[in-house]
């Protein structure tokens, strides 16, 4: 049976199946002719940065550096590009495969994913030509020009995939600076090659790779983006708990009988306060059921425990936060993303948004995350 998955989701792909270990990882989408769409696929460490330079597989490089991942047309009618990964293969400094698509040179002539429309990505077993999941992008992008479509990624000695379905605003160069990827400006000598990408790890021994299209008599040059480009903003989608909803209201209910029960006297009223505590303390036991807050905290690293120990009520101002990142050189939109992936996995739902200018933590998770901040006091 094919899963159908939905953004947010995760699976298990090698736990039960040890013999999997060959993925076709699928992409298709419908978009006007003029629209030139990539995918490209990012091989990730335990810092969410590239390994190596040979590690960032595109039209321009297909391969990665030891050739666990390749990318190749597909001949079927029901794709357009994919992957080939062989899993024993991948190196055990990549902990993470980022999945992404791009439309070429969208900051020059304005085309976004609004008009890209049936997007799906494909979850092949390639030795017995299985599919296992598909993730149909079934909601409407608006301006964005890049979407991370989802993530393979190691956990406890086995592979996962991650549906994240996010779009964002930013080019295939917004991605690749986020991932560590440094895209250099072109000088005065070379105006018609498309800029070289490095790692910003490497230092000395830097292999350059030309983003060339195969084919391509005249190679334009991708803009270096500017300082507001950099800036990648993640896109709404509007996410709903249904059990949560449920104990929310359950738990309304039964504080309005609460209060519409007769006061006698004064001496009725303060006893009443015990019971409302019972009851803030039964919905904080609920929020908290069947979580790993011992995990979720030891998945954090000391960027993100300092990150955490700077929101003050619930929240941080998107100034500070980004003022914060830049000096590690993290950007916002893909930081809070990371956050909410461990969120995800250790707590089982996002921990954090954005709204208008401030970073706030969802409403339900406010007492377990003054706990996060008193460990990090502590630990501290």
């Amino acid at each position: 049976m094919v899963l159908s998955l939905v953004k947010g989701q995760k699976i298990d792909l090698t736990k039960n199946n040890p013999d999997m270990n060959l993925l076709h990882i699928g992409f298709d989408w419908l978009a006007p002719k003029q629209f030139d769409v990539d995918v490209s696929a990012f091989l990730l460490g335990h810092d969410d940065k590239i390994v190596r330079e040979e590690d960032f597989v595109f039209y321009g490089q297909p391969v990665s550096s030891n050739g666990s991942v390749s990318l190749e047309e597909s001949l079927s009618t029901i794709e357009k590009q994919h992957f080939l990964i062989n899993l024993p293969n991948v190196s055990d400094e990549v902990q993470k495969i980022s999945f992404t698509l791009t439309i070429y040179e969208s900051d020059l002539n304005g085309y976004t994913f609004q008009d890209v429309t049936d997007i799906k990505l494909r979850i092949v077993n390639s030795r017995l030509q299985q599919e296992i999941a598909i993730f149909p992008i079934d909601y409407v992008l608006t301006k964005e020009s890049a979407v991370v479509l989802g993530t393979l990624y190691r956990y406890s000695g086995e592979w996962k995939f991650h549906a994240v379905g996010s779009g964002f605003f930013g080019g295939l160069a917004d991605l690749c600076a986020d991932y560590g990827v440094e895209v250099e400006s072109p000088n005065d000598e070379c105006q018609n090659t498309i800029p070289t990408i490095q790692p910003l790890t490497v230092s000395n021994q830097r292999v350059q790779t030309v983003l060339e299209r195969e084919g391509s008599e005249d190679v334009e040059v991708v803009p270096t983006p500017t300082i507001e480009h950099v800036q990648l903003k993640r896109s709404s989608v509007v996410q709903f708990n249904e059990r949560r909803i449920e104990t929310l209201s359950n738990q309304s209910e039964e504080l309005i009988h609460l209060f519409d029960e007769p006061q006698e006297s004064e001496t009725q009223t303060v006893q009443s306060s015990p019971i409302v505590t019972q009851l803030n303390t039964d919905f904080f036991k609920t929020v908290t059921e069947g979580i790993d807050l011992d995990s979720f905290f030891h998945s954090l690293s000391e960027v993100d425990k300092t990150f955490l120990l700077m929101f003050e009520n619930g929240k941080i101002d998107v100034k500070s936060a980004k003022d914060y990142l830049k000096t590690h050189g993290l950007m916002l939109a893909f930081y809070v993303n990371t956050i909410n992936e461990k969120a995800n996995e250790h707590l089982d739902d996002n921990l954090l948004q954005i709204v208008n200018e401030s970073i706030k933590v969802f409403e339900e998770f406010e007492p377990l995350f003054e706990k996060i901040k008193e460990r990090v006091r502590n630990e501290h």
